[in-house]
């Protein structure tokens, strides 16, 4: 089994833990298990409550080494995306800790660019025979895929989550998750993931992505642990109503490589903007704007469209997206695409304001850090079936002053009022 056979198996497997923990939770208050929430305020000083001994934080150290970091979640379910040499340069560790009586929680790793957060937190149990599990885990789940000791050579140990807490005398079962929270209005989204450590601290990752670009963003880091009812059967399930939530309110600053990035690379601008309008006429669009955000590990890209012709664009069922590709690259249509960001693809929604009966739509998705360019081949296609339709170049040039602020502070600048270009 080849690399790149063993990232899909994992990619099948663990598809089910790619959630939003705040999606999960206002979900579970929606259906009516919102109930008092037992909350602790926790300082940054904390920090040194772990350091009982030297041998204790020599052990620590060597525990954590072995564990998951940022950069290994994200590159657990792409091939096609470019990491930074330089990535974990932007990366703060050792952030701060929590804790309860249950576990004690170290935040080991810390991102921020302005827009999205990611994290890595360190779970640890305090009892003995206790196992921590991720917040979407059920009884019946395979076990491996906490663990993810998958062997290409042999047989993979396919036991039930249940049956390892049998088999291994486990006395009491804990759901956690820990994730960045902020106002609901400006969350656009995020992903969540865990592994689970060979001694039992569940390494958690949580990314978060918010509706626009602030130096400086007042969070939370919230996490939650449940515990599953005794007696422990197949059945069993975590209760939410008897949760736990330590909060700890924080401050995001962007990482301060952010302002120098785009020197660092030979850049003279941290955004470009597209310099005419492109047409899409078997898809029914016009592309008014394509914008592209250079950051430390990523560049956001957002391609801005405005629907022409609804008969052509409704034969897409909702299906239309625009990829970036390289039209020199021989092989299958997606073997063109140009090499995503650590976020991945993105979505397309209608713009805002747009909501109802929208003509106006916005598609956002990253690309990697290497791939800002003078000239972008543009292509259209539909999801659903994988047809490719026109491909238009699109040339970019720097933002002024005024469209890099109204686009950091998410606010809409008009398309420019050109003739869109021909398709190429």
């Amino acid at each position: 089994m080849n690399k790149q056979d063993i990232r899909q198996k994992l990619r099948d497997e663990m598809a089910s833990v790619q959630v939003s923990a705040p999606l999960l939770r206002r979900t579970l208050a929606a259906a009516g298990k919102e109930s008092k929430q037992m909350k602790r305020k926790m300082s940054l000083g904390l920090a040194i409550a772990f350091a009982l001994s030297t041998l204790l934080c020599c052990a620590v150290a060597i525990a954590a080494a072995n564990r998951w970091g940022m950069l290994d979640f994200v590159d657990r379910y792409s091939a096609e995306h470019y990491i930074p040499e330089d990535a974990q340069d932007y990366v703060h560790t050792d952030v701060l800790t929590m804790e309860n009586d249950q576990v004690a929680i170290i935040i080991r790793e810390l991102y921020y660019d302005g827009r999205i957060a990611r994290m890595t937190a360190d779970v640890t149990p305090k009892g003995e025979k206790v196992l921590l599990v991720g917040e979407t885990v059920c009884m019946e789940d395979p076990f491996i895929n906490l663990t993810q000791t998958y062997v290409t050579d042999g047989n993979n140990d396919m036991r039930s989550v249940y049956q390892v807490i049998q088999d291994e005398g486990y006395a009491q079962v804990y759901a956690a998750n820990v994730s960045l929270l902020g106002a609901d209005e400006d969350m656009i989204g995020g992903t969540m993931d865990f592994i689970l450590g060979e001694d039992g601290t569940l390494t958690i990752y949580a990314q978060e992505e918010y509706r626009n670009d602030q130096p400086e963003r007042e969070v939370t880091i919230s996490a939650i642990i449940m515990p599953f009812d005794q007696p422990l059967t197949p059945q069993s399930e975590a209760n939410y109503d008897r949760r736990a939530i330590l909060d700890t309110p924080v401050t995001l600053t962007a990482s301060d490589r952010t302002a120098d990035a785009a020197e660092k690379a030979g850049e003279n601008a941290s955004v470009y903007i597209s310099e005419a309008p492109a047409a899409y006429p078997s898809v029914g669009v016009i592309v008014d704007r394509v914008i592209l955000e250079v950051k430390p590990l990523e560049i956001y890209a957002t391609v801005e469209y405005t629907i022409t012709d609804t008969e052509a664009y409704d034969k897409m069922e909702g299906g239309l997206f625009f990829e970036f590709i390289d039209t020199d690259k021989d092989g299958a249509p997606y073997e063109q695409r140009l090499a995503e960001g650590l976020s991945g693809s993105g979505w397309a929604a209608p713009a805002q304001g747009e909501q109802e009966t929208a003509t106006k739509y916005c598609q956002r998705e990253t690309l990697g850090r290497n791939e800002l360019h003078e000239t972008y081949q543009l292509r259209a296609f539909n999801v659903w079936d994988n047809t490719r339709f026109e491909t238009c170049e699109i040339a970019v040039r720097p933002a002024t002053e005024e469209e890099r602020r109204a686009i950091e502070g998410g606010e809409a600048v008009e398309p420019a009022k050109e003739e869109p270009e021909s398709n190429r």
